[in-house]
């Protein structure tokens, strides 16, 4: 494990987040952020590598970019996502420290760090997504479940 994480800086970013991940479920699994919302993301956004695509977005985002022609939105982002980047560099800082020490065990200041980065992570993983595609609202939601349950009911 200990040669994961002297590796890890060099992978690509949804690989880091996939062991970061993996290390929340061990480390704090009962203190996850929700991510009931994700089911609201088309299809074709949920994929594996989204997190890496989400991490680069806020690097660009703190950096002063703008999303594609979404400025108010950008600007509207760009607070959560200098926060969300230095969490990660605390997250990595901890975990690089935890790696030095006892694997086995883990340090309030970790965890902190993991939960506090975890739900800056839900929170922008929403604002981005929502900014880059139509998210169905929960009222839509409904809708088109009356709509299924009607159709359902016609074909009966």
């Amino acid at each position: 494990m200990m040669n994961r994480f002297r590796k890890w800086l060099y992978r690509p970013k949804d690989h880091v987040l996939n062991i970061i991940d993996q290390i929340m479920d061990v480390c704090i699994p009962q203190d996850r952020a929700p991510r009931d919302f994700c089911v609201k993301f088309p299809e074709e956004i949920r994929h594996d590598n989204l997190a890496g695509q989400l991490w680069f977005g806020a690097e660009c985002l703190a950096a002063g970019s703008i999303i594609m022609n979404r400025e108010l939105e950008s600007m509207a982002m760009r607070p959560l996502a200098k926060e969300l980047t230095r969490s990660l560099e605390d997250v990595r800082g901890a975990l690089r420290d935890q790696a030095l020490r006892d694997l086995n065990t883990y340090t309030e200041k970790m965890r902190e760090a993991l939960r506090h980065f975890d739900v800056l992570f839900a929170e922008f993983e929403l604002s981005y997504v929502s900014a880059m595609v139509p998210v169905k609202s929960p009222r839509e939601y409904y809708v088109q479940q009356e709509v299924i349950v009607l159709f359902c009911e016609t074909v009966e």
